[in-house]
């Protein structure tokens, strides 16, 4: 779903059920969280989904309507009893009916906007990446207000301390001794000082946020030394960027914070984000074919790469990851088919000649 789209429904729902005119909101109690559904489901198999409505416009605001979880529940189990002519009238009766009661002063809308708060987390990304390359992943409510979470609790803590450090070692975990209260939640983070350029910062916040910091610099200059020596042709990049080092951290990274999401957040819908920092300049080395000669993206002129999408709790996890990691290829020029081989390793982005 896409972030315009999310905001426009909530703004013209007013936040409240289409049908029972119930006021949600996007967190808290289960019985009032909000749900996004779709009035021509995504797939053909799924409620009305055998509409001639193409799939790249089932995603966008005009098949989507808010209701409660009890409503969405029933228009999905009884579809018959709820056809697409029918569910169009509704939402378009129900915003008819929100834009009267707000020009009469009866009712307000909190805004559904996280903008500002995700816009000074970027700038603290990059000042935690020390000017190298550097991935992060998060997860951040559509709507952002402090003391959501107990990071205080147990169950966090815990949480925490499940995050895995990327690398050859699949269960390498962090030093529960790095972890500390901050002025946002709970944190575990290590960085070693320079010129050591690698780091950590996994850090869950009190409004919802949280977020997988990797620093990638100690491996980016090594695989980019090595490079300049075999005296490859690196299309004129300063940096190499590793392909298996960008899937390590996802692969890291995207679990921790899915088993956060299930097991401490309350929140049905919340906005992804991956971040590759400091990559102007940059190539990604995707394989060697043998001795004599490697593959090699592009090198790109962004200053980062960013992949983002609004995600529901049941969202696939299997097509996220793919989805992302052919996204940084597609940035650098390269396609990647599919994220594992016949052999269960990593398959490689490829050029599309």
């Amino acid at each position: 779903m896409i972030e315009k789209e999310i905001k426009i429904l909530w703004g013209r729902s007013g936040n409240r059920c289409a049908i029972c005119k119930l006021e949600l909101t996007p967190d808290g109690e289960k019985e009032t969280l909000g749900e996004m559904a779709h009035i021509v489901a995504r797939s053909a198999d799924g409620p009305r989904g055998g509409s001639a409505l193409p799939s790249n416009e089932r995603d966008k605001y005009s098949n989507l309507i808010l209701l409660c979880p009890t409503h969405h529940a029933e228009i999905d189990k009884n579809f018959l009893d709820w056809p697409v002519p029918n569910l169009l009238e509704i939402k378009a009766k129900h915003e008819a009916w929100v834009s009267e009661q707000l020009n009469n002063g009866n009712i307000k809308v909190a805004t559904i906007d996280n903008a500002e708060f995700l816009k000074n987390r970027i700038l603290a990304w990059l000042e935690l990446s020390r000017g190298h390359v550097s991935i992060v992943l998060s997860l951040t409510p559509l709507r952002v207000s402090d003391d959501q979470i107990d990071t205080m609790g147990q169950d966090v803590q815990k949480a925490l301390e499940e995050a895995n450090l990327p690398g050859n070692n699949p269960i390498q975990k962090v030093n529960r001794y790095q972890t500390r209260p901050s002025e946002f939640g709970l944190l575990n983070e290590n960085f070693p000082e320079l010129p050591k350029r690698f780091g950590h910062s996994f850090h869950i916040f009190r409004s919802g946020h949280c977020e997988y910091f990797q620093e990638l610099g100690h491996d980016t200059d090594r695989i980019t030394e090595t490079i300049r020596l075999r005296g490859d042709d690196i299309k004129g990049a300063k940096y190499v960027i590793r392909y298996t080092d960008i899937a390590k951290v996802i692969d890291s990274g995207l679990p921790w914070l899915e088993q956060l999401w299930k097991n401490v957040l309350p929140y049905e819908y919340m906005d992804f984000r991956c971040m590759i920092l400091n990559t102007r300049d940059t190539t990604l080395f995707s394989y060697e074919v043998d001795r004599e000669e490697s593959v090699f993206g592009h090198p790109t002129r962004s200053e980062s790469l960013t992949f983002k999408d609004i995600l529901s709790k049941e969202h696939d996890t299997t097509l996220l990851s793919f989805g992302v990691l052919r996204r940084i290829a597609n940035c650098f020029g390269l396609d990647l088919h599919s994220k594992l081989d016949s052999t269960g390793k990593y398959a490689r982005p490829v050029s599309m000649r």
